[in-house]
This record gives C-alpha cells, structure tokens and sequence, in this order.
C-alpha cells in the first residue's frame, strides 16, 4: 500500500506493508517499527537528536497532564476541528511533537474520523514515552532537516511549544493546506518572569514569520492558573528559561506558589504563499 513517506536513503516513495507493519522502497530500503513502537528514519550514525533526561521528560509530563493546560487544550481542539472540517482523508503532522500530549487532545477531541495523524521528533526518548502512553499516531524519529513526506503531502502542520524553522514544514504542506502554530504572547508567564528579568516591561508581540508564510488569523488563548513551585521550574524549563537562574533563585521559586500565573498564547492559522 502506498503511503505519504519518502524512502529517506534514496527519496523514493514507500509503500506499507501492513502485515509487518514495516514500509520499503522500490530500491529494497526497508524501515520497520522498532520494539519502542516507531519508526526511525535517520540514516547517519552521526545524528545527535535532542533530548529531554529522564527527570525532565516526567516533570513535563505530570505538569501537563495537571490540567493546567485544560483551556488551552479546549482552544486548540476546536482550531484543529475547524481546520478538518468536512475533509476526507486528511494528513495532520504534530512538528515536534514530544511525548505526544497535544497529539492524544487533538485525537480524543476530534470531530473528523478520517484524519491520519502523525508525530515527529528528534527525541528517542520522547517518542518513547509517546508509544508508552499509546498515543494512537504514527510516530517516526526523524530529522527536522530532512522530513519523511513527499512534497505538498500533508494537510494541516500543527507547531505547539515549537518554533517553524527552515522549509521543510513548508515543503510538505499542500498549497490549500493548513499550519497551526501556537506562540506565546507578550504577558506569557508574567509573574514567573518578573522574577527572572530585572525591570521588566511589556513588549508588541513580534510573529517572525517566513516569508512564504502568509497569516489567515490570530486567536489570543488567555487564562490563569494557580501553580506550584515545583511546576513553575518545569515552565522555566519548557519555556528555555531555566539557563537565566542561579541555584539560589531556583530553590527560591521551588519554595513558594505562584497564585494566578496569566499564560498568554496567540494561535496562528497560516497558509503557504
């Protein structure tokens, strides 16, 4: 059966073999799920992907699943719902996708059966613990450099806590397809900044878009959550922040709640030019 990947030796196309659940090429490239429950498509032995430690990874975790997040998970579903609304046979690609929580909140609030969902990281470890908690997607570790899809392949690109860099998300989006990106807003965290950053002030929100990128809508994503010392590092960490503290302002934050944290988002629907 044919599929949407391309053979990552070669670039030819790959097909399915679904009694072994294994995808080959024309060229005899063969890529099988591994024991972890994805598929690899890095080739060069030289490749060094990211990597959260242990510790990281299921402080990530129990911070997301706290509920915390329940708004904006609520926001994101419905956006994504929007954008597959009425479509058949619709390719969705998590960029970035970690451990895969927005990808099981997309999936368990979806309104369209059809779509076929995939997750992509440089992460063995994430995407571990994604296969681990039965994220029920295709997840390939692969370079974000070189993607496994054939060009204009795919129908909505999602982008939440990740950045769109370089043009390989753009290469594989169709023309009338659809990119979700979720960005934080200038009041994102502000009270856990402000104990970061001498004499903060607020600044205009500054989007960086590509050029081949062109903007359908902005949706501002608000709300305020009560938060533990604990779950303010793990934010610090998640929104690269941590390398900005010393020890003593780390085991300050760990000691005291912050009532009332603002999270502050702008959800992004774009389109390729």
């Amino acid at each position: 059966m044919n599929s949407i990947l391309i053979c990552p030796t070669c670039a030819a196309k790959l097909n399915f073999h679904e009694s072994s659940s294994g995808y080959y090429c024309d060229n005899k490239h063969h890529i099988d799920k591994n024991s972890q429950g994805y598929w690899s498509f890095v080739t060069s032995t030289k490749f060094k992907g990211s990597s959260d430690t242990r510790q990281q990874l299921r402080s990530k975790r129990f911070l997301m699943t706290s509920g915390i997040f329940s708004p904006l998970v609520e926001q994101l579903s419905a956006a994504f719902n929007l954008a597959v609304k009425d479509k058949t046979h619709v390719n969705h690609l998590n960029y970035q996708c970690a451990d895969g929580f927005y990808l099981r909140a997309l999936i368990q609030g979806a309104d369209n059966s059809s779509v076929n969902h995939w997750g992509v990281s440089e992460a063995e470890n994430a995407l571990f613990a994604a296969s681990k908690d039965s994220t029920p997607a295709n997840l390939l570790l692969s370079p974000f450099k070189k993607l496994p899809f054939a060009n204009e392949s795919l129908d909505v690109i999602t982008l939440f806590d990740a950045q769109l860099k370089g043009k390989e998300c753009l290469r594989t989006l169709k023309k009338d397809g659809v990119l979700l990106l979720l960005v934080p807003a200038p009041r994102h965290l502000w009270q856990l900044k402000q104990k970061v950053y001498e004499n903060l002030s607020e600044k205009p929100q500054q989007l960086n878009l590509p050029k081949d990128v062109e903007l359908v809508s902005s949706m501002p994503i608000t709300f305020a959550a009560d938060v533990t010392g604990e779950q303010a590092i793990t934010l610090l960490d998640m929104n690269n922040l941590s390398w900005r503290i010393n020890d003593e302002l780390k085991h300050d934050i760990k000691q005291k709640a912050i009532e009332a944290l603002e999270f502050d988002y702008l959800l992004l629907t774009a389109k390729v030019k």
